[in-house]
Formats: structure tokens, sequence, C-alpha cells
């Protein structure tokens, strides 16, 4: 994926939030057959994050934006994208706008996901090896399943209209 890919695939982003995007620094290292998504905060905006993730052959992107409002520090946190579970600032409330008309009205999406954006990693930690983990390949294959499943759908309810 270029850079010009990854930033024509943002589907809720003005013209200005597009070209002010600030690519991860790693960007031209990273490992793809290791990414279920691509999620990275912007290093001049971290208040804003970005994912990324392939539609068949096409990638499709949204702007996320990390709640003001501090979460509860005393209790864990469930991403709910790659369901890891976080103590302390682990994970974070982030909205989407609505892509089309909806956006533009200041519809939002929201939901809660790891801090750092980095699902893809933590889903591939490895797997204990209990009795009821008998194949740590099938386990990490469920992960990935899940993870893409919920990932879809948090982008499909950002690019989905409002009746």
């Amino acid at each position: 994926m270029t850079g010009m890919q990854v930033r024509h695939s943002i589907v809720n982003g003005s013209a200005a939030e597009v070209a002010n995007m600030v690519l991860p620094s790693n960007f031209v290292e990273l490992e793809w057959e290791n990414l279920d998504y691509l999620g990275w905060r912007d290093s001049h905006s971290p208040h804003l994050g970005y994912i990324i993730r392939w539609n068949g052959d096409e990638p499709v992107g949204i702007i996320v934006r990390e709640s003001d409002g501090p979460l509860s520090r005393q209790r864990m946190m469930m991403c709910q994208l790659c369901r890891a579970t976080h103590t302390e600032h682990g994970v974070s409330l982030f909205s989407a706008k609505r892509s089309g008309e909806a956006g533009l009205n200041g519809n939002t999406v929201g939901t809660y996901i790891c801090a750092n954006l980095g699902c893809s990693t933590n889903i591939r930690v490895e797997v204990p090896q209990a009795s009821y983990y008998s194949d740590p390949q099938s386990v990490l294959k469920k992960k990935v399943e899940g993870l893409e499943s919920r990932v879809s759908g948090f982008i499909g309810d950002v690019m989905r209209p409002l009746d």
C-alpha cells in the first residue's frame, strides 16, 4: 500500500484532514502480512488516529478521534475490536464521524479501542499452552477472523447512511 492509497482510502475526512494526515514513521517497513488492519495515532495531532482496512482489492480508511473525557482508571477496560483487556490508559473511547451527509451534519459512531490502535499486535501475543488451547494456530485464526469482522463492522457503521 502506498501513501497515496492510504490518503484516497479515507471515507470520512475532508480534503484538509486527509492532506494533513501524518503517516506512521515506520510506514515503509510495515509487515503487511501481520496486519489485519493498519491503525496508528497521528504524531502531530495525538487525539487523531486512523484505521485502514482492505475491502477486497481496495483499502478503506477512517479517521477516529479520541474522546477528551477520562475513562475510569480503577478497573479493567476491554477493546471492542481485539477484545484485549487493559488497565490504566490502554483503552480509549474513539469516535468517527460518519461519511457523507450524515458526517457533515455531525453524526458520529464510537467504540472503545486499544489506545495505540495496535490490535493486530495484541491478538498475536503467545497463546498459553493449556489443554483447552490444543491448537494455538486455530486460536490465532479465530482471533484474526473476529478482529477483521469487528473492524469491518465499525468501518461499515461509519459508512452506513442514516435513514
